[in-house]
């Protein structure tokens, strides 16, 4: 592929400890139940604590394998046919779809909506984590949770890397980054200490890594979603 690589890691986790005070809750979800979007996509969800997550990422809105940009003259494919039949075919049946921070909130289902920064933090308080507040990576099993299919929380999160705009010999393009490696999850909470373009909030996890990293990014770039609502 010329855009991007996949990335395919078959691999031990590794545990890695942020601190002696963390811990990780044999947790189950108090409730279960599905939920379908506005393309007629449905998801299965789980209650923790008191926020009900979906198990699976989004997969509505402009699929990333379908997005143009102008380039002054005309609207032009952000991929080759190549590359987006790939894509259609091997990334998103898989990984879900990528979308910006503000795609990402128009396009929750209704009753739903991209968890905030806070959501995030309530989430990793009750699968244990003791220091939620802080950017870097936290927690000491967090990733392993987050990441757990079957019996448990089952949120089943993926590693579906990010998607950036970039500018090639004068072109724009986007590039696919860290397929398999790392899964960026949007939050809706603006940083303000960021002037000079607007950042967001997001939950990174690595394929080898116990632990969580919070952090912020430019909301235009691509990222997975997950949707959130109170516990009804």
């Amino acid at each position: 592929m010329k855009k991007y690589i996949m990335l395919w890691v078959a691999c031990t986790l590794s545990f890695m400890s942020c601190g002696d005070d963390d811990s990780a809750p044999a947790l189950m979800p108090s409730e279960r139940g599905t939920v379908t979007d506005n393309d007629g996509n449905t998801y299965g969800w789980v209650r923790i604590g008191n926020l009900d997550w979906t198990t699976s990422n989004a997969k509505n809105g402009v699929p990333v394998y379908e997005l143009t940009y102008y380039n002054g003259f005309e609207w032009w494919n952000a991929f080759d046919e190549e590359d987006a039949e790939d894509l259609a075919e091997n990334y998103f049946p898989v990984y879900g779809n990528l979308m910006t921070c503000e795609e990402a909130m128009n396009t929750a289902p209704a009753g739903w909506r991209v968890p905030t920064d806070e959501d995030w933090q309530q989430l990793e308080q009750a699968l244990g984590a003791s220091q939620t507040d802080s950017k870097g990576w936290r927690g000491t099993n967090l990733a392993d949770l987050f990441r757990q299919e079957g019996e448990g929380t089952e949120l089943a999160m993926k590693h579906g890397g990010v998607c950036t705009w970039k500018a090639v010999y004068g072109w724009m393009e986007l590039e696919l980054e860290h397929v398999g490696e790392y899964g960026y999850y949007w939050t809706s909470t603006v940083d303000p200490s960021y002037t000079d373009f607007e950042a967001a909030y997001y939950r990174k996890i690595c394929y080898n890594r116990g632990s969580v990293e919070r952090q912020c990014g430019k909301v235009d770039k691509l990222m997975s979603v997950r949707w959130v609502r109170d516990a009804q």
